[in-house]
């Protein structure tokens, strides 16, 4: 009995997390999806600028080791951006 009454709270307390959770992501997703464009922007133009005034070979090799770098951040960025609400409405269907 006390097993039975100890599960219904932990599924409870698990369904209000995920629903809280999911409130904070829905409430925040536009300012962090903006914070992350103003960087990858800012980020860009830094490498833009990088590449213009490479004047060696090896200064233009490693500017185009950043461009390597910062296409694979974005794609980085933009799976975990899609995966965590995915994960949190998983979470809502597991405990729901």
């Amino acid at each position: 009995m006390n097993l039975l009454a100890e599960t219904t709270t932990l599924d409870g307390s698990l369904s209000s997390i995920v629903s809280k959770l999911s409130d904070l992501m829905d409430s925040f997703w536009v300012y962090i999806v903006m914070a992350l464009a103003v960087v990858v922007v800012i980020w860009g133009a830094y490498i833009g600028i990088k590449i213009a005034i490479a004047h060696k070979n090896e200064e233009k090799i490693n500017a185009r080791d950043m461009v390597k770098n910062l296409i694979i951040g974005i794609i980085i960025i933009f799976v975990v951006a899609m995966g965590a609400p995915l994960l949190i409405e998983g979470l809502s269907a597991w405990v729901g």
